[in-house]
């Protein structure tokens, strides 16, 4: 029993970290509406100007090329308080200038739109860090007093206990300044009616920025104090958002006390496990203690979900714009066309990075589906993805299933994948819901991609080429350069796709779908069934994400789970709703412009060598893009003089469409209303001047 006692006081240590990242989320949102995935770097950030501090007394600023290391002592260490209260001012100061450069202008924006800003700066930190300090893990000597403790015949470091009575703290005096002071007050005014405090005199900006500060504060003060008990780098510290963001939905977004509770919970339950598996052999030995904590978030918020209050109304955001295709046969043909001019055109490294653009556009299509046409947030899309990677190199590899069968098959299996992960998607909606899939993403990285058995572990399973008839598609048969079989191929099987969700756009189900994003309690009250057309579209967006990593298995030949971390999801979410997550064409920007390894960054490299700053770039393009463009580059390029247009005016130039009569179109109209009663409700009837211009 003593042994089980210690486990629960070492993992003290972990809960307090992930509690007071937490209340800081619970700051950031309440004030200003962001859950913002980059809070974690920011911990993460100062704990390096921390440890630099002490090791050389060298203070690094976050950007680089311009001079950016500042020599405060000669190159000798920094004694430990100077080095404390300069790392916390430096995190203070670095929160209040991405709040006021990054997220004040989109205090009003959409929940997606603010966490695509968020995944930029996540994004930039993240790499700035790898390039000042590296990608070797450091450590610190301790800050808190260390000396064991004997409780119950165990001795434990009194650094566990001196962090959970900080954590305690903390959440006493936040929970008795925004309850009972006149700031604490405007804050909540502010998060419950902007307009209202803004009539009496409260400024929401700034109340905004003053919880930012704090927040930031908040995570200097866990990412300092947590390099004493874990190795720092960059990932790792980075991800400590991942069971913070837990936290803090069990918290509601709301509650200072269940916030910190919750963190102490699940650094305990992680620490625990741990023993668990020395007890039970029978345990899974890899991957248990970093996923289980996550499926009890997930299950709990499923069963107990009820909406947040105020800045998590779904109501009060407005939805990304749609496009609506025009001739979508037409359209993919052409698209085909290109495509193939495209791949012969290229050679070596930029026709691989063709390929990658291509794939990527399937698995952006599977969020353009689910997010822009039914209004569904995920962050689970890489989790698809994987598996159906993973299968398929079991199919074809272990069972010689053939090809296309292989592929069809893997991506089927996916299917049951995405309901159950929809699931939550019946109670739980917006921010409340992306938190939710995140933490299922954590969970099947840390129990399924983890296990050797399915994954193949570090070395990866490998995966035969697809061929049919004895023709060989693989991308490799023996040459040096991608062979243009494989693109094609590729662009067969993706346009494909794209003309069916072109298709499906344009249906009555489509519709459906719209009515849904819109207003749901409206889109039930004319008889659309809410529940089963939101698992219908998760299934359909993991079966569409299933061919993507099947697609990416082939190209690979190798796939491995480092390729569909926690955060690649945020970034394939990320990259689709900036390039445009209500329209087709989005997913073709996404894939040609932001794909990490698309043609586009890999045209950059090649040409500038930019290699190393790519996703300094990225990161710094995704932000600037969310502020300046929420709806996307494809809605710039669909506007009045946007380049789309001109494409679409040139096609039916070339290729004119007659426009049906006004009779015909009353009685297209009112076949319509007889087939499907709901849609005179939710979509107007057609006119005659769209259906001749698209």
């Amino acid at each position: 029993m003593s042994a089980f006692l210690l486990f629960v006081l070492l993992g003290l240590g972990a809960g307090s970290v992930y509690a007071l990242l937490g209340l800081g989320l619970v700051l950031k949102y309440r004030s200003t509406g962001v859950i913002d995935f980059a809070h974690g770097a920011i911990a993460m950030y100062s704990a390096y100007v921390f440890v630099n501090l002490r090791s050389t007394g060298v203070l690094e600023l976050p950007w680089i090329v311009l001079p950016h290391a500042i020599p405060l002592t000669g190159g000798q260490p920094m004694d430990l308080a100077p080095a404390l209260i300069i790392t916390l001012v430096y995190g203070t100061v670095l929160g209040l200038l991405l709040f006021l450069g990054v997220y004040r202008p989109l205090l009003r924006a959409a929940p997606l739109t603010k966490v695509c800003a968020s995944v930029g700066v996540m994004l930039y930190l993240e790499a700035t860090a790898v390039l000042n300090f590296g990608t070797t893990s450091l450590a610190t000597s301790p800050i808190l007093p260390s000396d064991p403790i004997r409780l119950a015949g165990i001795a434990f470091p009194s650094d566990r206990v001196y962090l959970a009575g900080i954590v305690i703290v903390v959440a006493v005096v936040l929970l008795v300044v925004y309850r009972f002071t006149k700031f604490g007050l405007a804050t909540r005014a502010s998060a419950e009616n902007e307009t209202g405090a803004a009539l009496i005199g409260i400024s929401p900006t700034a109340i905004a920025g003053r919880n930012w500060v704090i927040a930031s504060l908040l995570a200097a003060g866990s990412g300092i104090l947590i390099t004493p008990i874990s190795s720092l780098d960059p990932t790792s510290y980075t991800l400590f958002v991942v069971p913070a963001l837990g936290a803090a939905l069990i918290g509601r977004f709301q509650s200072f006390g269940w916030t910190a509770g919750a963190g102490l919970a699940l650094g305990i339950v992680q620490s625990e496990l741990i023993k668990l598996q020395t007890v039970f052999t029978w345990l899974p030995q890899q991957g248990l203690s970093d996923g289980a904590p996550f499926v009890i978030i997930l299950i709990t918020m499923t069963l107990s979900a009820r909406r947040l209050g105020a800045r998590g109304d779904s109501g009060t955001w407005k939805n990304p714009k749609l496009g609506r295709p025009s001739r979508p046969l037409l359209t993919s043909i052409i698209t085909f066309a290109v495509g193939v001019v495209i791949l012969v055109a290229l050679q070596g490294s930029l026709r691989a990075a063709f390929m990658s653009s291509i794939i990527t556009m399937c698995i952006c299509l599977s969020l353009v589906l689910l997010s822009g046409f039914v209004g569904q947030v995920s962050l689970a899309q890489m989790s698809f993805v994987g598996v159906g990677a993973f299968i398929l190199s079991h199919l074809s590899g272990d069972l010689g299933i053939p090809f296309p069968f292989s592929l069809i098959l893997g991506a089927l299996l996916v299917v049951p994948l995405g309901i159950l992960i929809g699931l939550p998607a019946l109670r739980v909606r917006g921010v409340s819901l992306a938190v939710v899939t995140l933490a299922a993403a954590a969970a099947m990285d840390a129990l399924v991609f983890s296990n050797v058995g399915f994954s193949g572990g570090l070395g990866g399973r490998s995966v035969p080429p697809p061929s049919i008839f004895g023709i060989n598609l693989g991308i490799s048969d023996g040459k040096v350069y991608p062979t243009i079989t494989f693109g094609v191929m590729l662009l067969v099987i993706v346009v494909f796709i794209g003309y069916c969700v072109a298709r499906l756009r344009t249906s009555a189900t489509g519709r459906m779908m719209i009515a849904v994003r819109s207003n749901e309690r409206a889109a039930a009250y004319v008889g659309i069934r809410v529940a089963p057309l939101k698992l219908f579209a998760f299934a359909l967006s993991a079966f569409i994400a299933g061919i993507g990593g099947g697609l990416l298995a082939y190209q690979q030949g190798t796939v491995s789970s480092s390729s569909f971390a926690v955060f690649s999801s945020l970034t394939v979410l990320a990259i689709t709703y900036v390039a445009g997550i209500g329209r087709i064409a989005g997913a073709v920007i996404a894939g040609l412009m932001f794909a990490s390894d698309g043609l586009f960054v890999s045209f950059l490299d090649k040409v500038l060598h930019v290699g190393q700053y790519q996703m300094i770039v990225a990161g710094i393009a995704l932000a600037i893009t969310a502020i300046a463009n929420p709806n996307g580059v494809a809605s710039e390029l669909a506007g009045e003089k946007g380049l789309a247009l001109r494409f679409v005016r040139l096609r039916d130039r070339i290729f004119p469409q007659k426009p049906p009569v006004a009779g015909t179109l009353r009685a297209v109209n009112l076949a319509a209303a007889a087939r499907h009663p709901v849609t005179p409700a939710v979509v107007p009837p057609v006119k005659e001047k769209e259906v001749a211009h698209g």
